[in-house]
């Protein structure tokens, strides 16, 4: 069966792309599956697209802003499409996006595919964040989940809620598309939080580099990671917003920071007792930010730090 997306725009690209999903969809396999559909200019390759679910077995909250984020690109860039290969709907990977809300979003007649699809106690459903609503998202929605789920209090993740409203604000101000994806998954198996933020927009390096022209995507990310850089001038502008998050998930948590833009990947990890920033280039391009957080429930406690919360960006 094939579910068609809503009527688009001619491009000016003649061919049909279609991709089979990998078995899985995640960070690690993300960047083939978007070179597909994307080039390094950051329009689309082709006039219309389809997207194969039939091999696709397993998605994480990565995946699923990819995907969402690639479908609302597409269309932006004036792509028709369909998605097909859904006849297996009762395997993991599909219930598990019918249930999120994915299906509902972007098949032709608005409405899952299974009758009893339903949100997920341990997902949070998938959202597309507008910039009017990103503070409201964040403390009514984003929050309130992440803290049932770690079994603590909105009060206890200040410090995560002042940082992912940096993260909100950078694509409110500079994406140049004022909406991110935002998606979230607890593993109860690893006692771990994943959420994934996301926007196809301008992106961190093409930022940075209104204030250094000369830096390589990679580097360009590191520098964003840095305490105290910005491309702002007013003096709230401390670029404190990513370092924080950094030390509080990666050093006190023990969880982790990943971020993809452009050719440029960073991770930032506990090692010794220190903070571990890894920087990789990639052959393609991320079109915009990815921001992937970990929490563990188990040193959940370590981020219970009072942090004022005030305005950062870039």
């Amino acid at each position: 069966m094939r579910y068609i997306l809503r009527t688009m725009l001619a491009i000016c690209a003649t061919s049909t792309c279609k991709m089979v999903l990998p078995k899985t969809l995640n960070m690690l396999s993300m960047h083939a599956f978007l070179d597909s559909f994307i080039d390094h200019n950051g329009d689309a390759r082709h006039k219309r697209f389809e997207i194969d679910f039939s091999k696709l077995r397993f998605i994480d909250p990565v995946g699923v802003v990819v995907l969402s984020n690639l479908i609302e690109y597409l269309r932006r860039c004036g792509a028709g499409g369909a998605l097909t290969g859904l006849y297996f709907r009762d395997s993991d990977a599909i219930c598990y996006l019918d249930d999120c809300g994915f299906f509902a979003r972007y098949n032709d007649n608005a409405s899952p595919l299974r009758h009893h699809a339903a949100p997920r106690t341990s997902s949070m459903p998938l959202r597309l964040v507008e910039n009017i609503r990103a503070q409201e998202f964040l403390r009514f929605d984003l929050i309130p989940w992440m803290a049932q789920q770690l079994e603590t209090t909105s009060e206890a993740l200040g410090t995560v809620s002042v940082c992912v409203q940096e993260i909100l604000q950078n694509i409110a101000d500079h994406s140049g598309v004022g909406v991110g994806c935002a998606h979230a998954q607890y593993f109860a198996e690893r006692q771990m939080v994943e959420v994934a933020i996301s926007d196809f927009g301008h992106g961190i390096p093409m930022n940075v580099r209104k204030v250094i022209q000369d830096i390589t995507d990679t580097d360009a990310l590191k520098l964003a990671c840095e305490e105290g850089f910005t491309t702002k001038s007013n003096v709230h502008n401390r670029g404190a917003g990513l370092p924080t998050l950094i030390k509080y998930l990666a050093l006190h948590n023990r969880g982790g920071v990943w971020i993809s833009s452009g050719s440029g990947n960073i991770s930032a990890t506990h090692s010794d007792g220190a903070t571990k920033l890894t920087g990789r280039s990639k052959r393609s391009n991320y079109p915009g930010t990815l921001v992937l957080l970990r929490l563990k429930s188990s040193a959940i406690e370590a981020l219970a730090v009072d942090v004022e919360p005030e305005r950062f960006e870039w």
